[in-house]
C-alpha cells in the first residue's frame, strides 16, 4: 500500500491542479519580468551597485517566481476545494480586477515598464486561476 492511497482524490486533484497552474504562471511570469528588465534602458543604472548581470537576475527571478507562484497555486487549489464553481472563478476575476484597479488608482498606468509587467502578470494569473485551475481540478 503506497502513501498515495491515503490521499482522497477529491482533495489531491485540486491541489495538484493548483500546483501545476502556479508553476505555469511562475515560468510565464519569469519570461515577462526578464524580457522587461532586458529591454529596460535603466537596468544598468538602477542595479550597477549590485553588479548583477541579466542572466544571474534571470536565475534568481525564475527561482523566486516559480516558488512564489507555486505556493499561491497550492493555496488557490485549497480554496477551490472550499468554494464551488462558478463562484470560485468569479471571485478570482473580481480579485484580479481589484488588484489591477487598485494599482491604477495608486500609481497610474503608463503602458510601459512596471505597469506593463504588473498588468501582464495580473491578467495571466487571473486567467490561469479562473480557467485553467478549475479545468484541471474538475472531476471527469
Amino acid at each position: 500500500m503506497s502513501w498515495l492511497s491515503f490521499i482522497d482524490p477529491e482533495i489531491a486533484r485540486p491541489l495538484l491542479a493548483g500546483w501545476i497552474t502556479g508553476a505555469a504562471i511562475g515560468l510565464a511570469d519569469t519570461a515577462i519580468v526578464v524580457i522587461a528588465v532586458a529591454r529596460s534602458s535603466s537596468w544598468p543604472a538602477q542595479f550597477s551597485h549590485f553588479r548583477v548581470s541579466i542572466p544571474a537576475f534571470g536565475i534568481a527571478a525564475v527561482n523566486g517566481l516559480l516558488i512564489g507562484w507555486t505556493l499561491i497555486g497550492l493555496l488557490m487549489g485549497a480554496l477551490w476545494i472550499r468554494i464551488p464553481q462558478p463562484r470560485f472563478s468569479i471571485l478570482v476575476v473580481a480579485v484580479g480586477l481589484a488588484i489591477i484597479g487598485l494599482y491604477a488608482f495608486i500609481r497610474g498606468f503608463d503602458q510601459r515598464g512596471e505597469a506593463a509587467v504588473l498588468l501582464a502578470t495580473a491578467l495571466l494569473a487571473t486567467l490561469a486561476f479562473a480557467v485553467m485551475l478549475p479545468a484541471l481540478a474538475a472531476s471527469r
